[in-house]
């Protein structure tokens, strides 16, 4: 009597050297590519942040005051640190913001920012 090695469905098949199990076919995860560290928003310190350019931003109208903090920590969350200082810079030339209140933005965006 002969014991049979494996399952009943699906027949042994012996590998030698050149099997397909064996080299980079094991399974094993795909190597990791390192993504590019840029310099973005710290958000471990948002609640801070969000509290200091509020300070800043008393002196605008309500209705701009909102869209220009959302867009500013939106680009400086997703983008990079980059992107806002030109969105800062984008307002000064439309009239929204004074060079003043822009260097102090520009001041926190790079006290409250980490590469990531």
């Amino acid at each position: 009597m002969t014991i049979r090695r494996g399952s009943p469905r699906k027949p042994f098949r012996g590998g030698g050297k050149n099997s397909a199990r064996r080299g980079s076919d094991r399974g094993y995860p795909p190597k990791k590519v390192q993504s590019v560290r840029k310099r973005r928003l710290n958000l471990k310190r948002m609640t801070e942040f969000k509290w200091e350019i509020n300070q800043l931003m008393n002196d605008l109208p309500e209705n701009q005051r909102g869209t220009v903090k959302g867009s500013l920590i939106a680009k400086a969350d997703k983008l990079d640190i980059n992107a806002a200082l030109d969105f800062v810079q984008l307002k000064i030339d439309e009239g929204v913001l004074s060079k003043d209140m822009a260097d102090r933005i520009a001041d926190l965006l790079l006290k409250f920012s980490t590469y990531r």
